[in-house]
């Protein structure tokens, strides 16, 4: 890889691993949720009728306005509770990704806090930049993510597009 773009290579790698640090804390479950009758008092939680799928709440076009061509999206998820879908332009190399995160993580639509040790800012509506074209956002009483790697974007063009972006997904993210 040549020096120009091992940058590029490195914040990448800084935010997939920041995004996963944020997701086992955010969507990670509790020794005492696998233990029979550990929850026995706590209200049942809500399991949505139907798969969550998070290929379906992002358009083809806008899909294809950020990518340059059309790309199909690949779930990414391994529980029917939760969602994730990844759009791939293998040319180029650039992607668009969503996460639905866990049910209850988000209480009232708002983001849980972090640390600041990652290096997140606040966004608009309640959001959260967390590098690299990557936003957090509250739907659904969810910690969800939306992100948009795309080399020809600013950051902060790429920032904007996954605000947008979560703004569309929002509303499509059951609780």
């Amino acid at each position: 890889m040549s020096e120009l773009h091992e940058p590029i290579r490195v914040a990448r790698l800084a935010a997939a691993a920041a995004c996963a640090a944020l997701c086992a804390v955010a969507c990670g479950s509790h020794d005492s949720d696998n233990k029979p009758g550990a929850n026995a008092s706590a209200p049942a939680k809500f399991v949505a009728s139907a798969p969550i799928d998070a290929c379906a709440m992002v358009s083809a076009d806008d899909i294809t306005a950020l990518l340059g061509t059309s790309a199909p999206g690949q779930s990414t998820s391994t529980r029917p509770d939760m969602g994730g879908c990844k759009w791939d332009n293998r040319e180029t190399d650039e992607s668009v990704s969503l996460e639905i995160g866990n049910p209850g993580t988000a209480p009232n639509n708002t983001l849980p806090p972090v640390d600041p040790a990652y290096g997140f800012t606040p966004g608009p509506d309640g959001m959260r930049y967390m590098g690299g074209g990557q936003v957090g956002f509250a739907a659904g009483d969810r910690s969800n993510t939306v992100q948009v790697a795309v080399l020809r974007l600013s950051r902060d063009d790429a920032n904007a597009a996954a605000v947008d972006l979560a703004r569309k997904v929002a509303p499509k993210v059951p609780t």
